[in-house]
């Protein structure tokens, strides 16, 4: 097996769909023991059974048989290489297949601008940032979600967003880079220089809104990159639910806060995880409140961002004034207060701070604030951090006395419609009852008839109100879920269709089926 070609041809039953190719395994040293994904060295006879995306295989015959002669020496080990695989010089630059980007030969061409933008093939996030400009900083693609990695100091960086320039993030992250020293901060420099000089920034700048929205920051403006979930056989509430069949009944948290949170019970203690971002939670304190837990832990989770918003994000951030490196015990709320009975004199007293008074100079209602005010300090034992705060609690619970409000006026209106029809049903059939008197060929309307006419009359503008009331509360209902008020706006088709809960589990627009690259949150007036 010290022919690499022979070693290629054990790869015949190798799953097609393997995170590692038979070809950068071969190179490698390895050949099949058709077991599985069980491979084994021709020169020091190591096994390897498990692989992982982005796995170099190479770098790990060296770390796990640093003594392997192949490892030290390929050429004096006895193998023999496939001088059939495909390279082309062009330029005096080796451009080499995708395949083998990795591989310990040809590693240094990665060196080369070219190669290695010939690895971003099936780059998803072309429309965040483009793979010239990558490979441009010294990135590789390592084929694995947005993950990318420097050639020179071997630095990776994930999770681009929109406005990121790759060579100032080469910079910010590993400026001890050669690449960044030699090439990235010259050329920064220079850009440095030659923007005063072409008067760009204060003569004629572009007016454009792909110019506007370039130069400031998206989320600034309220506009969230848009990713679909990490787990979206759990994006629904019931789905969610449906994991809490063992959850610990003495845990202050309910399967219904934590999912409704976007918590799903991962059936291990009190782990849960988010369906969206991903992120673990456990240890849960009595005093610990899922959605002030989640945006702390998970600030840049999309479905806090769209449910929440960032005014809490940023709230929960400075409630704790914690450190995002710090210990898990440190990190934990500070909060002492337990669940107990509040007072009216302690209510009396948060009605006094400055966020209350700010929410009620907008016009609430002081009895809903006050009930908003008693129901936060019983479930966490502080009161509102933030005066949009106080106004989004006291707002639903205005909502719920609605609805319950609503569903009254619905079944009194339909009592009173039903005696209506009856009365003017029989009212109708009286004149049709025999008489002994004769009755007149043209007789005049009698107060009865009047009366009829007029009661149809009003029961069918009654029938109108109550129709057009309820085409106009289906228009501002989500086009997904039928239940929720829409709230998400998403770009760049623009349509307003969906609600805060479902936004985060689409990858298309419901409407136009375009795909969805951010979201903007709206409210109605």
């Amino acid at each position: 097996m010290n022919i690499e070609e022979n070693r290629l041809q054990t790869f015949t039953t190798w799953p097609a769909d393997a995170v590692v190719s038979p070809i950068r395994i071969a190179k490698a040293g390895f050949y099949s023991l058709h077991q599985n994904l069980t491979v084994e060295c021709f020169c020091c006879g190591l096994q390897i059974s498990e692989w992982n995306y982005g796995d170099q295989v190479m770098a790990r015959h060296r770390q796990l048989r640093p003594n392997c002669p192949f490892v030290i020496d390929p050429s004096t080990s006895g193998n023999v290489p496939n001088i059939s695989q495909s390279t082309s010089h062009t330029e005096n630059v080796i451009v080499s297949t995708p395949d083998s980007v990795d591989s310990p030969s040809n590693s240094h061409s990665l060196m080369h601008e070219a190669v290695r933008l010939q690895s971003f093939e099936n780059w998803p996030v072309s429309h965040i940032v483009t793979p010239e400009n990558l490979a441009r900083a010294g990135f590789y693609y390592l084929r694995e979600r947005d993950k990318t990695k420097c050639a020179f100091c071997d630095g990776i960086v994930v999770s681009w967003e929109v406005g990121d320039d790759p060579d100032r993030e080469h910079k910010r992250h590993f400026p001890r880079c050669s690449f960044v020293q030699s090439v990235i901060n010259p050329r920064l420099e220079r850009l440095a220089l030659e923007e005063p000089e072409n008067g760009n920034t204060n003569r004629n700048p572009p007016l454009s809104n792909l110019s506007i929205i370039s130069q400031n920051n998206l989320q600034e403006l309220g506009i969230n990159a848009h990713r679909g979930p990490k787990k979206s056989k759990y994006a629904t509430l019931e789905s969610r639910l449906r994991t809490f069949a063992s959850w610990p009944d003495d845990l202050i948290q309910t399967p219904d806060a934590l999912a409704q949170a976007g918590f799903y019970y991962e059936g291990s203690g009190d782990q849960v995880r988010c369906f969206h971002c991903d992120g673990g939670l456990r240890h849960w304190d009595p005093q610990d409140d899922p959605w002030t837990e989640h945006a702390r832990w998970f600030p840049k989770c999309a479905y806090v961002q769209l449910v929440k918003g960032r005014d809490f994000i940023a709230a929960c951030a400075f409630e704790t004034g914690v450190a995002e490196n710090s210990d898990e015990e440190t990190r934990k709320c500070s909060r002492t207060l337990q669940r107990r009975e509040v007072s009216e004199r302690e209510i009396q007293m948060h009605m006094l701070t400055p966020e209350v008074i700010t929410a009620l100079n907008v016009g609430l209602h002081v009895g809903r604030v006050k009930q908003a005010i008693k129901e936060k300090l019983e479930r966490t034992g502080t009161g509102f951090s933030t005066a949009d705060a106080v106004i989004e609690a006291t707002l639903n619970l205005q909502h719920e006395e609605e609805d319950s409000v609503d569903t009254h006026i619905s079944d009194e209106v339909t009592r009173v419609l039903s005696n209506a029809i009856e009365q003017s049903l029989n009212r109708n059939e009286q004149p049709n009852q025999p008489s002994e008197k004769p009755v007149p060929l043209q007789p005049k309307p009698s107060p009865v008839q009047n009366n009829s006419s007029d009661s149809t009359q009003r029961l069918g503008k009654v029938l109108t109100l109550e129709e057009e009331n309820r085409l106009l509360k289906e228009e501002r209902l989500c086009k997904i879920c039928m239940d929720i008020e829409v709230g998400i706006v998403f770009l760049p088709c623009g349509h307003l269709a969906s609600c805060v809960n479902c936004a985060p589990n689409l990858q298309d627009c419901p409407v136009c089926r375009s795909a969805i690259k951010a979201t903007v949150r709206t409210f109605f007036s």
